[in-house]
């Protein structure tokens, strides 16, 4: 006689991680950053494989039985999910012919579909592509392939005049790296489960080496979002203080460069309602980064900084001498109140707007 199905430490353990897969898929998936839905599915995508699992050693699968195809489809989607995230981090031109990466995971969708309908009592059709569903080295090759390409993809960016795609580079491995292990895992245990050796804790212990890598991506959500901004510039990544000092500031000189050539050709400062949050999301900074890197290589608060920008375009309407009132004019350059403006621009200038206009239609006359 069969056992009843049972909960035991090592498979509560595991609907734990599904949980925290299922909360971080709902974290990344209402945040605003759309570059993190790869991720998003991605997490969900193992926490549906590893509750599969629960469901397999518990024996609840018979109770439950219809998730029993669903990982295949879950091991097709991983690899497509994960170099479409790498791809958008490096910026790449994303295709319509992409969706081609997800034909596989489609096909194993399909017996998935037709086995739902069947407990549904909507067909008695015979489940289509079961045997492809069971090609397990099939799976692996397939993950094997995407490995490649991240690995690739990293090995083809590599600028090593560039101190941000060193970083990029970093975290990228980091997470080829983890899926690697993940795929390497996937491998052992149709290699073990032929040896004689082979139990129900070596099964765990490999499923929880697949587990770990992707959950170690919920703990850098937890600790550190900001890696998740599109660029990556996090304190995780810069180098501890005073250790090695060139590093940080030829990486924060080239952070400034791309800060000032945006203020210059986008001019975000015209904004009246612009703030650090607004500014780092343009960037796709985190705040505290772009804070850290405008007191250092500006030696300003980021009001002040911004305040010289609207200052400096104010100081250029104010020379083309047209018939742009004063409020018209700080209003456009991004200030909201006239005494903030006329107190900075004396400060700047040594004179108020009034004069400085006055002084430039003469110089014209």
């Amino acid at each position: 006689m069969q056992d009843a199905p049972s909960l035991d430490t090592w498979t509560s353990g595991f609907l734990l991680a599904v949980a925290l897969g299922l909360f971080l898929f709902i974290l990344l998936l209402t945040s605003r950053n759309r570059k993190n839905l790869p991720i998003a599915f991605l997490i969900l995508a193992f926490s549906v494989i590893l509750f599969q699992y629960v469901l397999f050693w518990t024996r609840y699968e018979v109770e439950f039985p219809y998730l029993v195809l669903l990982p295949p489809f879950c091991y097709y989607l991983t690899g497509p999910l994960l170099y479409l995230y790498l791809l958008k981090l490096y910026k790449k031109e994303i295709s319509f012919n992409y969706a081609l990466h997800f034909l596989p995971a489609a096909i194993m969708l399909i017996p998935n579909v037709v086995l739902w309908m069947k407990y549904l009592r909507l067909t008695e059709s015979k489940i289509v592509f079961l045997k492809l569903v069971q090609q397990h080295w099939l799976i692996a090759a397939h993950m094997l392939i995407y490995t490649f390409l991240f690995f690739r993809l990293v090995y083809k960016n590599s600028d090593k005049n560039s101190e941000l795609s060193k970083v990029r580079n970093r975290w990228t491995r980091i997470l080829s790296g983890l899926y690697l292990v993940f795929v390497l895992a996937y491998i052992s245990y149709y290699v073990l489960v032929n040896f004689s050796f082979f139990n129900d804790q070596w099964d765990y212990m490999i499923s929880v080496t697949m587990s770990v890598g992707i959950y170690t991506i919920g703990y850098f959500i937890f600790m550190q979002p900001q890696i998740f901004n599109g660029e990556l510039y996090s304190d995780l990544f810069l180098p501890i203080k005073n250790k090695n000092e060139s590093f940080e500031s030829s990486l924060m000189s080239e952070l400034f460069e791309k800060l000032t050539q945006h203020m210059e050709t986008e001019k975000p400062y015209i904004d009246n309602e612009l703030r650090l949050v607004h500014l780092a999301d343009q960037l796709g900074f985190s705040t505290h980064l772009l804070s850290k890197v405008i007191n250092k290589k500006a030696g300003k608060n980021f009001n002040q900084f911004v305040n010289e920008y609207r200052l400096l375009e104010a100081q250029r309407l104010l020379s083309e001498g047209d018939d742009s009132s004063i409020k018209s004019i700080y209003f456009d350059v991004g200030f909201n109140n006239k005494a903030t403006f006329y107190n900075a621009f004396k400060k700047k200038f040594n004179c108020t707007p009034t004069q400085y206009r006055n002084a430039q239609i003469g110089l014209k006359t």
